[in-house]
């Protein structure tokens, strides 16, 4: 239990201080949130429920080295606020830029969904797609600050579409909670009473449990509608038959706990993995998937026999010595990687370096946001969306901030290219009147 103390006492702390620094949009915030959320349910189970003792040895283990990686997280993320100049925040940001980001990434979403895949092309997609969150975190900051009841409800309409199209699409709910982690964490650093932010955070956490345990009951059935290829209607209406079911979170009900060790426990496999390479049983990588992870930024379109692939199912299994059901997915995340390659040491330092490096982006991006400056959010944003992967690998995280920096190169251009041709528009019409 004291390892996950740790873990809150790291993520309230890191909230203080971006709430205190008022230059940020909350991203460090949204990784650490997410990172725990995999981590400490699992080992919360371990704690509570006698039931579930199986590899408690390894999940100790693994919540032990989360604890150490989410301290080092935050002095990471303070650290890159050093020397930085404050400066006052208005919540207010340009209606036309808002619903730009918001259609144009939607339009990114649908697409994607129906063109083949080609190698680069999709990768720089995907990432893209992710400028809808800019609208969405900045509508909702700039709704809540203004006490518009209409314009809140409709942005976190524009939310929570996106779950449920990964859902009906997909088959899986993990894409659509990181776009909820990533836009509601601009809410914890900005809204200003501390007590609102701790007492919905924790009505999140509870419906956040329950929207979980609730789609972890029934996600076959949903799978096997989507991966099937039914109709639209029969995903909703499988989703709907589903969630008909519905049922509160509670610690005491042995279905939610065991939904939470399978599935929020990613610390089994970190220990897992600790343990074989105290034992002798697998060795140390010594930074072999860093090097894939530098190299993962040369596009495939260029180098199409790059020996380097996302996902990390392979490494997972090697490392852990597990058969992994083909069918479900299995991230090595960023603990257990970091770890298999220099041990304690690699943890320190990697969650440092990632914590200076999303707490540069995110000062950067609330920066241009509060100067009006859309076209430098994008450059600072997308990259580092794309690192808010607490389950991916290195791979994966490396070549997804490069591609969204391509991305961010074609947002910049279309939304500059737009305003010159409104001021073109708006000086032809004066003539005209003249």
């Amino acid at each position: 239990m004291t390892w996950i103390i740790v873990c809150i006492i790291a993520l309230v702390v890191l909230a203080i201080h971006l709430r205190s620094a008022e230059c940020s949009l909350g991203l460090p915030f949204a990784y650490l949130a997410l990172l725990e959320f995999n981590h400490v349910p699992g080992a919360f189970v371990h704690e509570v429920s006698e039931q579930f003792q199986f590899g408690s040895r390894f999940v100790e283990i693994g919540i032990y080295y989360t604890a150490i990686g989410a301290v080092a997280f935050v002095a990471g993320t303070w650290i890159a606020s050093i020397g930085q100049i404050e400066f006052s925040r208005e919540d207010r940001y340009n209606r036309s830029f808002l619903n730009f980001c918001l259609t144009g990434g939607w339009s990114i979403i649908v697409l994607i969904s129906v063109v083949p895949v080609v190698p680069s092309l999709n990768a720089t997609l995907d990432k893209s797609a992710a400028i809808w969150l800019i609208g969405v975190a900045l509508g909702l900051r700039s709704s809540l600050f203004r006490s518009h009841v209409p314009q809140m409800l409709a942005w976190t309409c524009a939310l929570f579409a996106y779950p449920i199209w990964s859902l009906l699409v997909g088959g899986f709910l993990s894409y659509g909670s990181t776009a909820i982690f990533i836009a509601l964490s601009s809410l914890v650093v900005s809204v200003r009473r501390g007590v609102a932010v701790i007492a919905t955070c924790c009505l999140l956490t509870f419906l956040g449990l329950t929207v979980f345990v609730n789609w972890f009951a029934g996600r076959e059935m949903i799978r096997e509608q989507v991966w099937g290829g039914a109709p639209i209607a029969d995903r909703i209406e499988t989703v709907v038959t589903v969630f008909s079911n519905f049922s509160w979170f509670s610690p005491s009900n042995e279905m939610h706990l065991y939904a939470l060790d399978a599935r929020l426990n990613q610390n089994y496999f970190v220990g897992l993995a600790a343990d074989r390479l105290e034992t002798g049983q697998v060795d140390y990588l010594y930074g072999s998937s860093l090097w894939e992870a530098f190299i993962a930024v040369i596009p495939r379109a260029i180098w199409p026999d790059k020996p380097v692939y996302g996902g990390s199912p392979e490494l997972v299994a090697r490392m852990t010595g597990l058969w992994l059901d083909p069918n479900t997915s299995f991230g090595v995340g960023n603990v257990m990687e970091f770890y298999i390659n220099f041990g304690i040491a690699g943890v320190i330092a990697g969650f440092l370096i990632l914590g200076w490096a999303l707490g540069k982006l995110d000062r950067k991006a609330a920066q241009a946001a509060a100067q009006e400056n859309p076209g430098r959010i994008f450059f600072y944003f997308l990259p580092a969306a794309a690192l808010i992967q607490p389950l991916g690998s290195l791979v994966e995280l490396c070549g997804g901030a490069a591609a969204a920096f391509v991305a961010a190169q074609f947002w910049k251009w279309l939304w500059e290219r737009r305003l010159r041709a409104a001021h073109t528009n708006s000086k032809e019409l004066i003539v005209a009147e003249n």
